[in-house]
């Protein structure tokens, strides 16, 4: 039974894994919408074709200062500054498949928040 459950588990476990899109420039290209009070996030590619960003919140619509974007390994992280309130938040993302994004923000606020790709 030990083996039963076992073999189901690394099953489900390579499943996610492989379920999963890699983070690449191209792939985050759009607009994305978070699911609860955040920030809505634009990608593109600029005239170099390097990966340019920008975030702005979901209620008043002013945008936060990027510090860093970087992608490390399948994940982007993005160090941002809420100048209204002086708040420096780290935000990893992970795709969960071509229009869900994953984040786990890091900071005054910490939390979870998954984000669809609208175009």
């Amino acid at each position: 039974m030990k083996k039963v459950f076992l073999i189901i588990v690394v099953a489900l476990f390579s499943l996610n894994i492989f379920a999963q899109s890699k983070i690449s420039s191209n792939n985050l290209v759009g607009f994305w919408e978070p699911d609860k009070h955040s920030s809505n996030m634009v990608f593109w590619l600029d005239t170099k074709n390097n990966l340019q960003m920008v975030e702005f919140d979901t209620m008043d619509g002013v945008p936060l200062r990027l510090l860093s974007m970087k992608i490390i390994n399948d994940e982007l992280v993005v160090k941002t500054i809420c100048d209204e309130k002086n708040w420096e938040i780290e935000s990893t993302y992970t795709f969960i498949n071509k229009n869900t994004l994953q984040c786990i923000i890091k900071g005054p606020i910490n939390g979870l928040i998954t984000y669809t790709k609208i175009k």
